[in-house]
């Protein structure tokens, strides 16, 4: 396996990124994105042969569960931040809708960003580098 701490020789293609973006880039291009449902096996091995630390680095993005869309639109992906600012009202519309306690409605947005956080390397990756930008999550 590569050890993956140190920017490859030839890494040009990510020139400008910030080193935990490079490793994350890095990581994607070698073994692939990690699906929202279904994951490579390759990715998998790669994945758990990491250190915890470098785990969370790939799986989660912090300041995409603090700023949410506004971080999403920092990254250029406004079509993702507009698809979930969509979903959080409908959630928020649904929750008004059938009366449910507020409690349901905090799970329900705490579940929205964890996803869209454990979600924005992968969107910026593939912005970034493949050139796409979809609409879905």
């Amino acid at each position: 396996m590569t050890d993956l701490s140190m920017p490859a020789a030839g890494s040009d293609r990510f020139e400008g990124l910030s080193e935990t973006w490079r490793f994350r880039f890095e990581f994607f291009a070698a073994y692939g994105v990690p699906g929202s449902l279904k994951t490579s096996p390759e990715y998998t091995a790669a994945f758990r042969a990491l250190p915890l630390r470098q785990r969370m680095k790939l799986n989660m993005n912090l300041l995409g569960f603090l700023f949410g869309i506004f971080y999403l639109l920092y990254l250029r992906l406004w079509k993702k931040a507009l698809v979930v600012f969509g979903v959080g009202l409908m959630l928020g519309l649904l929750v008004v809708a059938l009366a449910l306690p507020s409690t349901v409605d905090t799970a329900l947005t705490l579940g929205l960003w964890l996803y869209a956080a454990s979600r924005v390397n992968v969107y910026h990756y593939e912005n970034r580098v493949l050139g796409r930008q979809t609409w879905g999550l």
